[in-house]
Order: structure tokens, then C-alpha cells, then sequence
């Protein structure tokens, strides 16, 4: 599912070629010569792709998923469509990161993400559009696209194959790779977008870095602020949902997924594949687990912990989370318990 124009991609690989690199078997010889092209997600997968299984909370994506193969534990053989092929792992993460490095292997070390010499500044098979503003010490990768009446500020970089739409600013030295940027979009100095996502599968032997081979997607009328990450997806795209506003030292990790018009308070943490559903407003310093959906025009409470799916329209607050309300009553009976211990202790 990666972007060509981004990545370089090995294979196809038949399945039993894809088992020599792991050490897991197929469920059955019949797949052994079965074209696989490349990875993906297993919600995003296709007949040709090959996916992974090791949550539970994943459930539902396998039972439809239409992956032409999986990796999997065994015990979890039965939820898997008959009409993929599945690889038994006792490691189904370990193994999926060793076969995505096979078909990614450029992605394991990061490279220039410009193409450019030290005299270069801007390449010539970029497409700049009339009335843009590049201000001094900017660095514009290989095919490029800059909308009209958009502003790049002193010391920016711009990766290959970036495109970014109409009226768009982009200020100092922000970096952009691996990703699309839409029209009347606002990124404030010193931000990251696209940088290697945070993937490492852990083993007795070390930790092992998963190729990172999505994108960062930014809708129109996104707002980013001041030293901002957004990591790029590890095998589907990041995505920011037209109209969002993000407050300035917000980190947003790999897969995460925001609906249109979220806020996004100061310092907030999102960890991978989380889910914002639209008009969700997270205070600052608020942050999720990871692997959750926050449902619509949900609001979180500063400093709160989200560590599961949250229904939509109600408020929250706490670590671990719990409705507004609840969490007032807690305050108050923990105001109440330490004043009555004051009491006792004659204060």
C-alpha cells in the first residue's frame, strides 16, 4: 500500500520464499506458491498483500479482512477467512517486521530525504506555482509541488515528493517528508511532519526497527503550532482531518488517525493507531495509549490518560479515565477524607 513515489519495494515474493525469512509455517501447501507484492494493514489489505494478527481487539478486521495472507498464532487460526493463507508465528509482530524489511529494505536507515548536494537548492523537476514565497536557506527535494500563494520560511525542508496546495505557510525551519499537504493549512516554526515513526519489534536478541512506509496526510484548513512531531504511518497513513487545530509541542504518532475539526491543547501525546473521531478536544497534556478511537465530540480534561474506547458526545477526565462527573465526586470525597484527617490530627 506504500506510494512508489516515495518508496523503493523488493518483491513480489512467492509465500514460501516470504516463510524463509521468519520462522513460522503456512497453514497449507497449496499457498506455497501464492504472489505476495507487498504489506499492509489487515483493514487495508488486498489479495496480493500480506497482513499480521496479534491483538484480539482486531478482531472484527480479521473476520473481513481481505489480506491474501496473515500472520498469526495459531490459536487464532479460527477467525482467520478460509480463503487467506496464514502463516503460523509464535512472534506474528517479530515476523511481520522481518518480512516488511525484506520488501522495504531502504527503509531500515534513514537517507536524505532531499536528494540534493550541499550547493543545491532547489531541484529542477519541482513544480512551483506562481506568487510563492521561498524565503532564505529553504531546500526543496525532487518532484515537488507548491500551490499557489504559499510561504516557506527561512530554513525549511521540503522532501521529495511532498505536495503542498494553495495558501498554504509553512514557517522556519519546519521539516516536511513523506507527506501531502493541502490548502490554507498553517504549520508553525520548527515542526517535524513525516520523520520515521517510533516501530521497533522487541526480542531477546534486541529491538528490531519496522520500516515505516506510510504517509502524513493534512487536510485543508489544519493548524499545526510551534515544535509539533507527527510521525509518518508504518504501513497505512497518518492523517490530520481538514479543519483541526494542534497547539504547539503536540506529539502524534504513527497510524493515528484525526477526524475534522479536533483540538488538540498544548503538550497532548497520541501513541500509535489511535483514532480521534470528528470534534474531539483534547486538553493540554492529555494523552492515549494507543490502539483506541475516541468517539465524536468527546473532550478530555487536561492532564487526563486515555487507556480505552470512549463512547462519543461526553467528557472525561483522570488516569485511568472516567466520566467528568465521576471524577469531580472523586475530588470531592478525596478533598473531604483529607480535611477530615487534618481534623483528627488537630491542624
Amino acid at each position: 500500500m506504500s506510494d512508489p513515489r516515495f518508496y523503493k519495494k523488493l518483491g513480489p515474493f512467492k509465500l514460501h520464499e516470504l516463510v524463509s525469512f521468519v520462522c513460522g509455517n503456512i497453514n497449507s501447501t497449496k499457498f506455497d506458491h501464492k504472489i505476495i507484492d507487498d504489506i499492509a494493514a489487515l483493514h487495508l489489505a488486498k489479495p496480493s498483500e500480506i497482513s499480521f494478527f496479534d491483538n484480539l481487539k482486531y478482531r472484527d478486521q480479521l473476520l473481513n479482512t481481505k489480506a491474501g495472507a496473515c500472520i498469526i498464532k495459531e490459536s487464532n487460526k479460527v477467525l482467520a477467512p478460509k480463503e487467506t493463507a496464514l502463516i503460523f508465528s509464535d512472534n506474528p509482530y517479530l515476523d511481520f517486521t522481518m518480512i516488511s524489511r525484506s520488501f522495504y529494505p531502504e527503509q531500515i536507515h534513514p537517507k536524505s530525504v532531499s536528494g540534493l548536494l550541499f550547493d543545491e537548492i532547489i531541484t529542477n523537476n519541482s513544480n512551483i506555482q506562481k506568487d510563492v514565497i521561498l524565503e532564505k536557506g529553504v531546500v526543496i527535494g525532487k518532484n515537488v509541488e507548491i500551490g499557489n500563494n504559499s510561504f516557506i520560511g527561512s530554513n525549511a525542508v521540503i522532501g521529495s515528493n511532498v505536495r503542498i496546495g494553495e495558501n498554504t505557510y509553512i514557517g522556519a525551519n519546519v521539516s516536511i517528508t513523506y507527506a501531502f499537504i493541502g490548502s490554507n493549512v498553517i504549520i508553525h516554526q520548527g515542526t517535524s511532519i513525516g520523520q520515521d515513526g517510533f516501530g521497533f519489534s522487541m526480542s531477546p536478541k534486541g529491538h528490531i526497527k519496522i520500516p515505516q512506509v506510510g504517509l502524513v496526510v493534512i487536510n485543508d484548513d489544519v493548524e499545526i503550532g510551534s515544535n509539533c512531531c507527527i510521525d509518518r504511518g508504518s504501513n497505512q497513513n497518518t492523517v490530520i482531518g481538514k479543519g483541526t487545530k494542534i497547539d504547539n509541542l503536540v506529539q502524534i504518532a504513527h497510524n493515528c488517525v484525526i477526524g475534522e475539526h479536533c483540538v488538540l491543547a498544548g503538550m497532548v501525546g497520541l501513541a500509535g493507531s489511535t483514532t480521534l473521531e470528528d470534534f474531539v478536544v483534547m486538553g493540554a497534556k492529555s494523552g492515549a495509549t494507543g490502539h483506541l478511537t475516541i468517539g465524536k465530540g468527546s473532550q478530555i480534561a487536561a492532564k487526563s490518560g486515555v487507556t480505552r474506547d470512549l463512547p462519543p458526545g461526553r467528557k472525561w477526565a483522570g488516569f485511568p479515565i472516567r466520566s467528568l462527573n465521576n471524577w469531580k465526586k472523586e475530588i470531592l470525597k478525596i478533598k473531604k477524607l483529607t480535611n477530615i484527617g487534618r481534623i483528627k490530627e488537630g491542624e
